[in-house]
């Protein structure tokens, strides 16, 4: 998979309006169309007399927020325009308007869009000390009193940066709001959405039915990586035909079925010859089997600040219930001090300088922690910064510094006689994007390999293939000359199950889908497992053939592709990713995958790790084991 990160509550939030701060880039792709070059209607309440750009899309109603004709910071319905950005949490983003009122609220300034006024802001994200996305945004409340419900979406025009659109309710008590994420766009552009269209996209806060009459605000959030932007916005309405819920869920006696539950479809598999026979497989199977992921920490794009998030009380807890393995993710070139620097030196006289008092401390601690609690520990090289991608996958002195810095975490622990400590070299190479190709990742894969073998000849190594460790390239491959290497894989179908409601996916919308496919559960409306009009296309596939791919078989027929492969070159395979995002899949149907998961790992003599430890993939809930795991994983 791409992003996988685990979304957890930030601890601070504005005091005006909060907005929310997690990883994640959720884009998902929305019918748009340039907007109109023509002028717009003076600012009024009266939705009969107001134009809006929903007009040609059949909508019978409408509600001007604002079109910003009349040049003040208050909105058609008589709030005031306000903004907020992440100052007072660490980070140091900022946000201005191109104009301000005399109270300081952000006023519209003439556009390029043929109409008089736009609200129009620039921006600079800047993450600095704080432990989530910078964000910035705006918005404007919606007074009481009015009837929101015979409203079904909402309409507006903008062009600038990636932004998320908001609509939030009274329901939403953690600042969790439905929204959608905007692609930028150099034109002005104008987008129709239904209130179905959104999601509670934050992965973190409380799931809630979105209740149009409950609608208290529109706003904007951006959010992301350091960067500056622009961003400008108009003719804002609230549109509707006056009858129809804004779920897009009109009663079934008005709708008819578009989905027609069908008997499971189970393929059949037929293993094959499943015994490696070397010491290495014994190996794998005795350290690196009933492993779990220290997630939301140390992988992230921000640097280590002292404080140990997950530590050896952590460690134990694991090891009490059960578990034997440690996987530790962590962007280990955020422990140099020079590396742009060493990068951009083509004369390759710049010395790689790294923090090893701090990278060691950490790494040290966890050595300690896992020998106490006879635990084997993986060191994973995990770059969530996506630092490695298609366009340094191809610069010399990238793949330099990768080497150079495992050399050093080689030459720490060369003389360390545990041999249930590894190596893995990088995770999911170009986690974001995926396009970086099987033979950029090999070059960069070989030169790591030599690197550590010229300090450290006994160790194992783990190494997974590019495409988010794609068992069909696995599949592909010639094994590596070095004997000492185990290939790693990472699943996480089907994907649907696993990752409805993700905010990070396209699958953010879906809801419902059970584990495994049940037909009497399944429904005959399309809006109850959540597809919409704008779905993607690859998701609304997945899941109207969900009845052929949610079971175990087609999972252990994927997965006995790369064990047949295994076999054949005789050299250890594991699983050190897979897991059930847990905002809008049951507890019982979790317990099912994992449950299957693990006799398919069983099965195939193949070791596992979960992804994760705590949060949207947990297994360990207020410090105890999630009941049901014993059993589903094997642990006692």
């Amino acid at each position: 998979m791409n992003i996988k990160k685990i979304l957890a509550l930030p601890a601070v939030f504005a005091l005006v309006l909060s907005f929310s701060a997690c990883e994640g880039d959720n884009t998902v792709s929305v019918k748009t169309e340039p907007a109109p070059d023509a002028e717009h209607s003076a600012n009024s309440t009266d939705s009969s007399k107001n134009s809006s750009p929903a007009d040609n899309q059949g909508a019978t109603v409408k509600l001007l927020i604002d079109d910003f004709e009349d040049g003040d910071a208050i909105s058609a319905l008589g709030d005031p325009w306000y903004s907020s950005t992440d100052a007072g949490s660490g980070a140091e983003s900022t946000l201005e308007p191109d104009a301000k009122d005399s109270e300081g609220h952000p006023s519209p300034t003439k556009t390029d869009n043929g109409s008089k006024n736009a609200l129009s802001f620039k921006y600079t994200l800047k993450k600095g000390n704080y432990d989530y996305d910078a964000y910035v945004g705006w918005g404007v409340h919606l007074p009481e009193g009015e009837n929101y419900s015979k409203y079904t979406g909402v309409s507006y025009r903008y062009k600038g940066g990636d932004h998320t659109i908001r609509i939030e309710t009274s329901d939403v008590k953690d600042y969790n709001y439905h929204g959608k994420r905007m692609n930028s766009s150099k034109e002005w552009t104008t987008v129709t959405l239904e209130f179905s269209d959104l999601a509670q996209e934050e992965g973190w806060g409380t799931v809630v039915d979105f209740d149009p009459s409950h609608i208290t605000g529109f706003s904007i959030q951006v959010k992301g990586p350091d960067g500056q932007d622009a961003l400008a916005i108009d003719d804002i309405y609230l549109i509707g035909n006056g009858s129809a819920p804004a779920n897009n869920d009109a009663s079934k006696d008005e709708k008819k079925p578009d989905i027609t539950p069908k008997d499971p479809v189970i393929p059949k598999v037929t293993l094959g010859d499943l015994k490696i026979d070397t010491d290495l497989q014994k190996k794998a199977m005795k350290y690196l089997n009933k492993g779990v992921s220290f997630t939301n920490w140390l992988e992230e794009n921000r640097k280590f600040d002292g404080t140990f998030e997950v530590g050896k009380k952590d460690v134990k807890i694991l090891s009490d219930n059960g578990f034997k393995a440690i996987r530790l993710p962590i962007d280990l070139d955020k422990y140099t001090l020079n590396r742009d620097e060493f990068i951009a030196d083509a004369t390759g006289k710049t010395e790689l300088k790294i923090n090893s008092d701090t990278l060691f401390m950490v790494l040290d601690s966890f050595v300690e922690w896992t020998k106490e609690y006879n635990m084997s520990l993986t060191i994973d090289y995990h770059e969530y910064d996506n630092s490695y991608n298609a366009t340094s996958a191809d610069n010399e002195r990238y793949r330099v510094m990768m080497a150079t810095v495992w050399k050093a975490v080689a030459s720490h622990y060369a003389s360390n006689a545990r041999e249930d400590i590894f190596y893995e070299l990088l995770n999911e190479p170009d986690m974001s994007d995926g396009k970086v190709t099987a033979a950029q990742w090999t070059k960069a894969a070989q030169g790591i390999i030599d690197s550590i073998r010229t300090v450290d000849k006994t160790h194992t190594l783990l190494f997974g293939d590019a495409q988010w460790y794609s068992m069909d390239l696995l599949a592909k491959r010639t094994p590596f000359a070095d004997k000492n290497i185990i290939y790693v894989i990472h699943t996480y179908e089907p994907f649907v199950f696993t990752h409805q409601g993700a905010s990070w996916s396209e699958t953010y919308n879906l809801k419902n889908i059970p584990f495994p496919y049940d037909k009497a559960k399944w429904p005959e409306y399309s809006t109850e497992l959540g597809l919409t009009s704008t779905t993607a296309s690859w998701v609304r596939s997945n899941v109207m053939n969900y009845y052929k791919t949610g079971n175990k078989e087609s999972i252990l027929k994927a997965i006995y592709k790369a064990k047949a492969w295994a076999v054949t070159n005789q050299v250890p395979i594991i699983i050190n990713e897979f897991g059930a995002y847990s905002l809008r899949s049951t507890e019982q149907d979790r317990l099912n995958y994992l449950t299957a998961m693990r006799e398919i790992c069983d099965t195939l003599q193949v070791p596992w790790t979960h992804w994760g430890y705590t949060g949207g993939f947990e297994v360990i809930r207020g410090d105890k084991l999630i009941e049901g795991l014993d059993k589903a994983l094997g642990l006692k």
